[in-house]
């Protein structure tokens, strides 16, 4: 009988091992073993992207509400502090969840985790401060704020009165956090003192505003920058002690990055690239820009370690800006039929305007082609000659007031110039109804201005664009 009966146990153990396996490879291969609970509750038989939605949306959920005399404060776990670190908490879950042996031991077992969490104290201590906030009488830290001038720190005074305890705020985050549900707590009010006094802040800022005049000059080599007080307000921190009350003041070094980062940028060069004119075979036809190099600061982390010591410190600072030189790139300008003989190689379509100081002429091209003109018309006289190079379109007025000087030193003021189209400093193109003749050049010439007949000036003013290329050339 006895042999019978362990034989029948064995088999009866084997069967279950074997049905067990069945199971296992057909419903839990990879998941969750069977009792498994995270904060109670069952995740069995999910996978690990399952657990971790399963605790994400239980966690969003979840909030704590703290009563403080009658008045309550909500927060999402979140904002109370708690972050649930859902990966290690999905990993604890999935413990043993490739191995039969555990599936068969799980069967007879079971097995709750605890979420994972990261507990912030700083925003624990937010959640009791704004808990305060809704007392009548309530106990308030000194503080170190930026004056109104925006240049100097000063103080709000300490207040003595009731308060909840962070740690009774604690223990109400914390347990939100590891049920992974929802908390209200009735919170009881104490008397409290500060933990910030007046005199510790007004030591505290006193220490900052000494800080704050510590020079810090910075040059590129040709100008000189000078952090100003309102720049030196924004690097400095203040953090607190183990016993709550304030430290010392201390220089951000993100803070002082961002401002080394800031003014590094103002001083780079950025590269300007080759242009080649090409034809539509891709052929060189001529060299429309030639390259120029850039600058690039290589020492901003060199110099930001150095400004947070010498404020720490409170010594004097003059750094140097050291700069790497940025290689222009090259590109292309496939320019229009027609261009190769002309001022300037525009490309198919592109507007521009040739001024020909040769002919006392203004023509107007899209591309190669024609688009209006020529225009005859009187550039500047011999002593006040027009400027010559490519310029741009920057400036319209159909009407305008000119004023300036003559080559004597005398002034003059001209009203009602019309269609005035400038395309560098006070140069323009400009109706001139005042002459009867154009298409000449010398003396009796404009004070640098491209004057023209107005109906010639109305289209150039009409016909162009913002960012036109003007050509002058003789």
């Amino acid at each position: 009988m006895k042999t019978r009966w362990a034989i029948g146990a064995a088999c009866a153990l084997v069967l279950l091992v074997v049905c067990a396996g069945i199971v296992y490879a057909a419903n839990y291969s990879g998941r969750a073993l069977p009792g498994t609970t995270v904060a109670g509750t069952p995740v069995a038989g999910m996978t690990r992207d399952q657990v971790i939605a399963a605790v994400n949306e239980r966690a969003d959920a979840a909030t704590v509400t703290l009563t403080v005399e009658g008045k309550t404060t909500e927060a999402s776990l979140n904002e109370a502090g708690v972050t649930v670190e859902v990966d290690e908490t999905a990993d604890a879950a999935m413990k043993g969840s490739t191995s039969l042996p555990a599936f068969v031991s799980a069967i007879f077992s079971k097995r709750d985790v605890e979420p994972v969490l990261t507990v912030s104290d700083e925003s624990i201590k937010k959640l009791a401060a704004t808990a305060n906030s809704t007392l009548t009488s309530e106990m308030k830290d000194a503080s170190v704020i930026v004056a109104e001038d925006g240049e100097s720190f000063t103080v709000t005074p300490a207040q003595n009165g009731n308060g909840v305890s962070t740690e009774d705020v604690a223990s109400a985050v914390k347990q939100a956090g590891t049920t992974l549900t929802s908390v209200t707590q009735d919170v009881s009010v104490r008397q409290m003192e500060p933990s910030i006094t007046t005199e510790n802040a007004e030591a505290v800022a006193e220490k900052a505003n000494a800080l704050l005049d510590t020079p810090i000059e910075i040059s590129d080599g040709i100008d000189t920058f000078t952090a100003e007080r309102s720049d030196k307000v924004k690097w400095v921190e203040f953090l607190t002690k183990d016993d709550g009350s304030l430290d010392d003041p201390s220089i951000s070094t993100v803070k002082v990055a961002d401002w080394v980062n800031a003014l590094a940028a103002k001083t780079d060069v950025k590269p300007e690239n080759r242009v080649d004119n090409v034809d539509s075979e891709g052929n060189v036809l001529t060299t429309a820009r030639e390259g120029k190099k850039g600058l690039k600061t290589n020492n901003t982390e060199e110099i930001t370690k150095d400004v947070v010591a010498a404020m720490t410190d409170g010594k004097a600072y003059e750094g140097l800006f050291h700069y790497d030189d940025v290689e222009p790139g090259s590109e292309t300008k496939q320019v229009a039929e027609g261009t190769e003989n002309l001022v300037y190689q525009a490309a198919e379509g592109e507007k521009w305007v040739d001024i020909n100081l040769s002919d006392a002429t203004v023509t107007a091209y899209v591309g190669g082609k024609v688009a209006g003109g020529p225009f005859y018309m009187v550039p500047g006289a011999p002593n006040t000659p027009t400027v010559t190079g490519t310029f741009h379109v920057y400036l319209k007025y159909d009407v305008q007031t000119m004023r300036g000087e003559n080559a004597d030193g005398t002034k003059y003021e001209t009203e009602g110039v019309p269609w005035v189209t400038y395309f560098t400093g006070s140069y323009a193109m400009h109706g001139a109804p005042w002459r009867s003749s154009f298409g000449w050049s010398g003396y009796g010439g404009s004070h640098g201005c491209v004057n023209m007949p107005v109906d010639a000036a109305k289209f150039i003013y009409d016909w162009t664009d913002m960012g036109d290329t003007v050509v002058v050339h003789y």
